[in-house]
């Protein structure tokens, strides 16, 4: 992430070419919305100069729904790596990551117990955003739980990171109920305070309905966060095949959906439409799909947004928007300096965050460099 805000930019590409700076995008006049303009059209220059630029992945998952074989694909892609796709268990917790509240957990706390979100989270890791916190009081203990749709006899695997601000131990159990009959019930201890520790479990599911329990019993406070449970097996990778070949190979198998055709996917390919397609068609609604993807940039609009484009390499922006501005202004020679400045530092970003083993480039998303 860039921090140069969009004002910014636009305020440097002026001075370098002796204009009046502005001290708000909406009062822009003339030379100035030419300039604040030009800033949009050379991100959009930077950003199409590499399919794989690094700092334009993303990563997405999908989840599977039984019967349905395609799915959209992110509305701002500029490139899908078909190579990427695999096949995950896909994640049966409501809400485990606690980003901004607890919601999907039920507190089942007495007396002074109690549940809670903690935005602030412990260290590390400094990005955490926030966890759920089970505070048990000197008369009452707090307990959160989640039930869960399973199906019987069934492998899954449970896990979770625990931390303790002010010590103490948990208990974590897997049952048919909240407080009744248990699959699996676990102490937990954390040597050093602060610190997370990450615990999994696996178990067989009994029944339709399985519950995840945390307890903290003592006059103490337990942190939870990323909890998971998934059917136990390991991801797989899904092969990639043409929309040709899918037609000619398998539509006539999927098109036919029925109960006894649904299967696990193994089959990966791109529709005609913006989409991606699993073949077979999906025999269940618990697969998650993962996959990875550069997207496209998002042009600036207030005076504060900020690029895609790493700090370091933020100039490699001014010196393009300052070429479209004095090309504007017919002054050939700092728009010849402005584009060298720009297309070496367009080769040292390549060298230095492109993978040359990696290395794509589709000649359709090369920018003209040629005045």
């Amino acid at each position: 992430m860039g921090s140069l805000t969009y004002l910014n930019y636009t305020n440097r590409v002026l001075q370098d070419v002796n204009e009046t700076t502005l001290t708000a995008l909406s009062s822009s006049r003339g030379i100035q919305t030419v300039a604040k303009n030009s800033v949009n059209r050379a991100l959009n220059d930077v950003a199409n100069a590499e399919v794989e630029w690094p700092f334009l992945h993303s990563d997405k998952e999908q989840d599977t729904y039984a019967g349905v074989a395609e799915y959209d694909l992110p509305s701002d892609h500029k490139y899908i790596d078909f190579d990427s796709f695999m096949l995950l268990p896909q994640d049966l917790v409501s809400n485990g990551t606690f980003a901004t509240n607890i919601t999907g957990w039920t507190d089942g706390s007495s007396g002074t117990g109690e549940v809670g979100f903690n935005s602030a989270g412990p260290q590390p890791p400094a990005s955490r955003s926030g966890v759920m916190r089970l505070t048990a009081g000197n008369d009452g203990n707090a307990i959160a739980y989640q039930a869960l749709t399973t199906t019987k006899n069934k492998q899954y695997r449970v896990s979770f990171g625990v931390t303790y601000p002010s010590g103490g131990d948990l208990t974590f159990k897997i049952g048919t109920s909240a407080d009744g009959s248990q699959i699996s019930s676990n102490s937990i201890t954390v040597d050093d305070l602060g610190d997370f520790k990450y615990v999994d479990f696996t178990f067989a599911a009994t029944g339709t309905t399985t519950y995840l329990t945390f307890s903290q019993l003592v006059d103490t406070q337990v942190d939870i966060d990323n909890v998971k449970c998934t059917e136990d097996f390991d991801p797989r990778k899904l092969k990639y095949i043409s929309y040709d070949e899918f037609q000619e190979q398998y539509k006539a198998r999927d098109i036919r959906v029925n109960i006894s055709r649904l299967a696990e996917p193994t089959f990966i390919y791109r529709t005609q439409d913006q989409k991606f397609g699993l073949s077979p068609v999906p025999d269940k609604s618990t697969y998650t799909v993962g996959y990875e993807y550069y997207k496209t940039t998002t042009a600036l609009s207030s005076d504060t947004d900020t690029s895609d484009v790493p700090a370091r390499y933020e100039h490699i922006v001014i010196a393009k928007a300052r070429y479209y501005v004095s090309l504007l202004r017919a002054d050939t020679s700092m728009a010849q300096a402005s584009l060298n400045e720009y297309n070496d530092t367009l080769k040292r970003m390549r060298t230095e965050l492109v993978s040359k083993k990696d290395y794509f480039r589709a000649v359709w998303w090369m920018v003209d460099l040629e005045m």
